[in-house]
């Protein structure tokens, strides 16, 4: 009995997403409030779901709110994210400032880098490190503080620097895409700092694999006509293309 009321509350719980105290209380009026409580606390530490004020909400539903961990990331989808490098490094010319974003598509874009006359700025210390293997090429970082989920530098320090930096072209990276929120990404400084680049860079363009389609974070940095140019490592799904060719982002 104890188990199927906890099951219910756990299904109620991953169905709706987020649940207050009061809505469990109407789910289960033979229940009192105390035991409800009991009960969330026991799901809780059996990793089941999370407790908040007031309530609980779904892990799962909280994990689609933040970014996957760094070295997750790192290893997945690299054969996509080996094309869409590929693609990018037409785009690099000597003598250009290049802004390249953090993530691991554009450090797999940085890997494929010449040893050529570039200044790079990145809020990317992984990014920083693979561009500074190349003798010729100048790097700097952003500074700011260090996101230790997406290890990226940002904050007020880091928009600060930008704001006196000139950006040639800027390769930016997405957490998502989905045509209601267009490119959207897990954390408020980073949101921030990304704006930022894209008013300043003469040419914007977002390197994505398609595993980012379809999905929102909660901060959206830009919207299609923000734009130039789309980098993914195939054709993307029609309704996708329609939208994008409407905003006049060139794909690749």
């Amino acid at each position: 009995m104890i188990q199927k009321r906890r099951d219910l509350i756990h299904k109620t719980i991953e169905d709706r997403g987020d649940v207050s105290l009061d809505e469990l209380q109407a789910l289960l009026p033979d229940v009192s409030l105390m035991t409800i409580r009991r009960d969330l606390i026991v799901l809780e530490k059996e990793g089941r779901v999370i407790r908040v004020r007031g309530g609980a909400k779904s892990r799962k539903t909280s994990a689609l709110l933040q970014e996957p961990a760094y070295l997750q990331r790192l290893e997945s989808h690299d054969s996509a994210k080996a094309i869409i490098a590929s693609k990018a490094i037409e785009f690099v010319a000597a003598g250009r400032s290049l802004y390249i974003d953090s993530g691991t598509t554009c450090l797999a874009f940085t890997e494929q880098l010449p040893d050529d006359n570039i200044f790079i700025i990145t809020p990317s210390p992984h990014v920083a490190l693979e561009a500074a293997k190349r003798r010729d090429i100048r790097v700097n970082l952003t500074g700011g503080q260090l996101n230790r989920n997406t290890l990226t530098l940002s904050g007020t320090n880091a928009v600060q620097y930008m704001k006196g930096i000139n950006i040639d072209v800027a390769f930016m990276a997405a957490s998502a895409f989905s045509l209601q929120n267009g490119f959207s990404c897990g954390d408020f400084n980073e949101a921030e700092l990304k704006r930022l680049i894209m008013r300043k860079a003469e040419l914007v363009i977002v390197l994505m694999d398609q595993s980012k389609l379809g999905f929102s974070m909660p901060y959206t940095f830009a919207r299609p006509n923000q734009v130039n140019i789309l980098i993914t490592e195939a054709e993307l799904p029609e309704p996708y293309i329609r939208a994008l060719r409407r905003a006049q982002v060139g794909l690749r």
